[in-house]
């Protein structure tokens, strides 16, 4: 008996809707462009840091981007390999480099990131979409954001749209050209970011983009607000294309960042403060304020050095936007318990829940002490005398830290159950860094602590919270990652007194 026509609609029609409604993994592969960040130690974002904004929950971003990677490095290093971990039948995969494969300009570099565009970059681009199809998943390629390096014309210059050749319509060193050529050859679709963000960044013009978009001392990562409309720019280039078409949101009015506030465990007295950008695409109606309310026992402020702390928070907007606005949350719990609550965030007749966890405890005794690290170990870098400096004393130009180069201090806890509040140290010498922390096997996952992206002369005191808690037996791994923006041979650093800011707890 053949089936009834209504059945057969039934039938397909529950198919369409859980292929709909299946989950899927969007995994994310990059540079420090696509990177996330800790919000509280900087203003630069990665636009792959705000992608899920423009997502629906039945897809999840994985943001594997790491700063100072190019696209060999990021393979070499073992990267690709715990995406790979993850990659299920079905994801897909965005791939995105140039940036720091252009820092031997168009050559091999002997630190591992450079890469020559027709021959080594192109060969780990096919390395990517042909291991990504064994696994069942989906490559698809996103050429490289823009430089901001703007002519007198007000156009984004050829070296700002990755291209280091020095005569017109010469491809030899231009990494967007060989990403579509691969594109082409492999069938990979192609999301042409570099032409998108180049035209929105001329449209601004120089001096919006250089105060809005990029980092104002930078001309190659983005702010909150920066990376949002990145984000949106990039979702949007996907959707045209067909690709994740029915996971991808439209019309996204507002960009909250984190999409979720966690302060883990805290103490009973122990103050903690975090930070989360609220950016208004085009909110509706197109003039307005958007009013901020925080979960009761929290206050919030809009500048970070602010005592004076608020239940809420009127901003005006103008033109459908609100840009350049980051916030911090802090919190001093008096009493033990889970916290389960949200920020409130409207605007007009909408309104936005960003949700805040705290796990708070109360503790019998702490007891302050003051730690030294346990073990040191450099990689990429001398030690002569008190000085740093690196293997050759050649520094090259980089935009970013290298994997394979820091300093590194331990501290490894013994006996006691340690709440790490802080780590401070005085750091000497012209160089840009980043610190950050791991407790996991390969320094992994880590939490960045802070960064300087331009070198300041003279010694800074730095103090950086941490605010983690190490049981007997387990220990901290603390690295330093030193960089310069221009090839030197004249360049050391020092690190003194470094030393750990901890609560015995009991």
């Amino acid at each position: 008996m053949k089936p009834k026509p209504i059945l057969i609609s039934l039938l397909i029609a529950g198919i369409t809707c859980s292929l709909q409604a299946q989950k899927i993994g969007v995994h994310t592969i990059g540079d420090s462009t696509m990177a996330d960040y800790a919000e509280n130690t900087t203003r630069t974002r990665g636009w792959g840091e705000m992608f899920q904004e423009f997502f629906v929950s039945d897809a999840t971003i994985y943001n594997y981007a790491r700063g100072g990677r190019s696209s060999r490095s990021f393979y070499q290093e073992g990267l690709w390999d715990k995406v790979k971990e993850g990659l299920k039948p079905g994801d897909y995969v965005l791939i995105q480099f140039a940036h720091n494969d252009e820092k031997e300009k168009g050559k091999d570099g002997a630190d591992g990131r450079g890469t020559a565009p027709w021959t080594t970059y192109k060969s780990y681009l096919e390395k990517y979409v042909d291991e990504t199809r064994t696994l069942g998943g989906e490559p698809v390629f996103i050429t490289p954001i823009i430089r901001r390096y703007f002519q007198k014309d007000g156009t984004i210059s050829p070296k700002g749209c990755h291209d280091l050749s020095t005569a017109p319509d010469d491809s030899t060193l231009n990494y967007v050209r060989v990403m579509k050529h691969v594109a082409r050859e492999k069938k990979v679709p192609l999301v042409d970011m570099t032409s998108i963000t180049k035209d929105f960044s001329e449209q601004l013009g120089k001096e919006v983009t250089t105060k809005e978009i990029y980092v104002p001392t930078d001309g190659t990562h983005t702010t909150a607000t920066g990376a949002a409309n990145y984000a949106k720019l990039a979702a949007k280039g996907l959707k045209e294309r067909g690709i994740l078409s029915n996971y991808i949101k439209d019309n996204v009015q507002l960009v909250v960042n984190p999409t979720h506030i966690d302060f883990q465990t805290m103490y009973c007295g122990d103050e903690s403060t975090i930070c989360f950008d609220v950016i208004g695409l085009q909110l509706h109606p197109k003039e307005g304020s958007v009013h901020i309310k925080v979960p009761q026992g929290m206050t919030l402020t809009d500048i970070p050095q602010d005592t004076v702390g608020y239940s809420s928070m009127e901003l005006p907007y103008t033109n459908g936007k609100l840009w350049g606005k980051s916030f911090y949350l802090k919190f001093n719990p008096h009493t033990a318990g889970e916290i389960n609550d949200s920020i409130v965030i409207s605007y007009g007749t909408s309104y936005r829940s960003l949700p805040v966890y705290a796990n708070c405890k109360t503790v019998s005794s702490r007891t302050p002490l003051t730690l030294r690290p346990t073990g040191t170990s450099i990689k990429g870098i001398i030690k002569e005398g008190e000085k740093y400096n690196i293997e050759g004393n050649k520094w090259p130009a980089d935009i970013d830290e290298a994997a394979n180069r820091y300093v590194e201090f331990i501290l490894h806890n013994e006996n006691e159950t340690l709440n790490v509040k802080q780590l401070n140290l005085i750091l000497e010498g012209d160089i840009c860094y980043r610190i950050a922390y791991a407790r996991g096997k390969d320094f992994y996952p880590r939490t960045d602590l802070g960064e300087a992206q331009r070198p300041i002369s003279g010694a800074q005191q730095l103090t950086l919270p941490v605010n983690t808690t190490l049981k007997p037996g387990e220990q901290l791994n603390v690295r330093i990652f030193p960089w310069s923006l221009k090839e030197t041979e004249n360049l050391n650093f020092k690190i003194k007194d470094c030393n750990f800011q901890t609560l015995i707890i009991k």
